[in-house]
């Protein structure tokens, strides 16, 4: 019988023994994001300058997407709906995305303080979600990279290094590998008794 990516407690496994969830979590796909996350890490960290670029690149796009809706709501142009407002933002956020796009390592200093404040907000999250799964063993792995990324973030905020084209690829393939790891621990345990 094959695997559903949906599937129910009841539903068979690959070992046909029913598939358990703690708290909501399905070991299944935390071992399957776990293991993609690991290689996208481990990718990152060979190529850091990319991953630095890939991250920049992806932010102009969106940038630029982001623009294009805002200005699409501004038309017609109807004071009453905000048109102006619309009209302003989606200048802003396009025209910033084709900065990023145009000269993409330009803002590294200011993407590598947005990466430390959402390695401390994951940081956080990750904390206390690991306080929901204390019944697998492992758990303790989601709660120290939790910690390590709040550390890590709460360095870059509160510190100015000396920046290079890789560090933020670096601090990209560090939050991947981190997450992948804690991912495959808690997917691969088993419930403590």
């Amino acid at each position: 019988m094959a695997h559903s990516m949906t599937s129910t407690a009841d539903e068979p496994t690959f070992h046909g023994e029913p598939e358990e969830r703690v708290w909501g979590v399905d070991q299944g796909d935390l071992t399957r994001i776990g293991v993609v996350s690991l290689l996208a890490g481990a990718a990152a960290l060979f190529l850091p300058w990319l991953a630095t670029t890939a991250v920049e690149w992806f932010l102009g796009l969106s940038l630029i997407v982001l623009g294009g809706f805002e200005l699409m709501h501004a038309l017609p142009f109807n004071r009453e709906r905000g048109s102006v407002w619309h009209l302003i933002l989606g200048v802003i956020a396009g025209g910033a995305g084709l900065m990023f796009l145009v000269e993409p390592l330009a803002g590294t200093l200011t993407l590598t303080k947005l990466v430390g404040l959402l390695l401390t907000a994951s940081g956080l999250a990750k904390a206390a979600f690991s306080f929901s799964v204390r019944l697998l063993q492992g758990w303790a792995w989601a709660l120290g990279s939790g910690l390590l990324s709040l550390g890590v973030g709460l360095a870059i905020l509160f510190t100015i290094p000396v920046l290079s084209k890789t560090l933020l690829g670096v601090l990209v393939a560090a939050e991947l590998l981190i997450n992948g790891g804690w991912m495959l621990k808690l997917g691969l345990a088993r419930e403590r008794t």
